[in-house]
C-alpha cells in the first residue's frame, strides 16, 4: 500500500490530530504565503507537500485537480513533484517530503503553518550597502509563479527581487536602475520562508549576494562564509 493511500485512508476515517481543520487565520502559512495562496486557489481535490526537515529542505509542490481525480491522487502527485525537486536540487538523500495541506484540511501541527512575512535581509558585494540588515518582504510575482521580495532600510525600498521557481533570480537596484541576475540558493524554510542566498551578477561583471531569512544569530554564526561565492 503507498503512503498516498495510506494518508488517504486516515483521512477519510477521520482520524484524529494532527488531521485538523482550522480556521485560515490559524495557519497564517496556507494564508498569506504565496505558495499557500496558490494553494488555497488551486481547484480541488489538492494537496500541497513540503521538504522534510523543513529546516534542511527547501522544496514544495502543489498538485490539483483534474476533474475526477481523487485526493489520493493529488496526495501522490505532490509527493512526487516534491520528491524530484529535491533529486533536482541534490538534497534526496537527506531529505523527504511531507504533505502539510489536502483540500481545506490541515495535517501538521498548527506550529508548522507559521509564516513571516519581513524577515531579515542583506545585500553584500555590491559596495554601496556594506552588508548592512535590511528586511525582506515577499509577494506574489504578476504571472502567478514565483516570488517577488523587496528590500528596505529605514528609509524604504532599495530593491526589489524576483525568484523564479526554475531557481533564477534576478535584483533590480531602485537607486539607479542596476540589474543583477543569476540563481538561488536555498537553504531550507524558517518561519514559512525559504532562507536562501541570490547569487547575482551585474552587466558588468560585478558580484552581488542577497541574503533573505537570515537573522543576525545566523549571520553571528556563518559570518564571513555568507559572503563567499562558490568554487566551481
Amino acid at each position: 500500500m503507498s503512503a498516498a493511500t495510506r494518508l488517504m485512508e486516515r483521512f477519510e476515517a477521520g482520524a484524529p490530530a494532527p488531521v485538523t481543520s482550522v480556521e485560515q487565520e490559524r495557519a497564517p502559512f496556507i494564508a498569506r504565503s504565496p505558495i499557500g495562496r496558490r494553494f488555497l486557489d488551486a481547484p480541488t481535490p489538492r494537496a500541497l507537500a513540503l521538504g522534510d526537515p523543513p529546516r534542511h529542505c527547501p522544496a514544495a509542490a502543489i498538485a490539483a485537480g483534474p476533474v475526477g481525480a481523487t485526493r489520493a491522487d493529488a496526495v501522490s502527485r505532490a509527493l512526487g513533484a516534491c520528491l524530484e525537486a529535491l533529486a533536482e536540487a541534490g538534497d534526496a538523500a537527506a531529505c523527504g517530503c511531507r504533505v502539510i495541506a489536502v483540500d481545506d484540511v490541515l495535517l501538521a501541527p498548527v506550529d508548522a503553518y507559521a509564516y513571516a512575512e519581513g524577515v531579515g535581509g542583506r545585500l553584500v558585494g555590491d559596495g554601496r550597502f556594506g552588508g548592512r540588515p535590511l528586511i525582506a518582504e515577499e509577494v506574489d510575482a504578476p504571472d502567478g509563479r514565483g516570488v517577488r521580495v523587496a528590500f528596505f532600510d529605514a528609509g524604504g525600498p532599495v530593491a526589489v527581487g524576483e525568484l523564479a521557481d526554475n531557481g533564477g533570480a534576478r535584483l533590480l537596484m531602485l537607486d539607479d536602475g542596476a540589474v543583477f541576475t543569476g540563481w538561488r540558493e536555498p537553504r531550507g524554510w524558517r518561519r514559512g520562508r525559504v532562507q536562501e542566498r541570490l547569487l547575482l551578477e551585474g552587466a558588468d561583471g560585478a558580484r552581488l549576494i542577497a541574503l533573505i531569512g537570515f537573522e543576525p544569530a545566523d549571520v553571528a554564526e556563518e559570518g564571513p562564509a555568507l559572503a563567499v561565492w562558490p568554487s566551481g
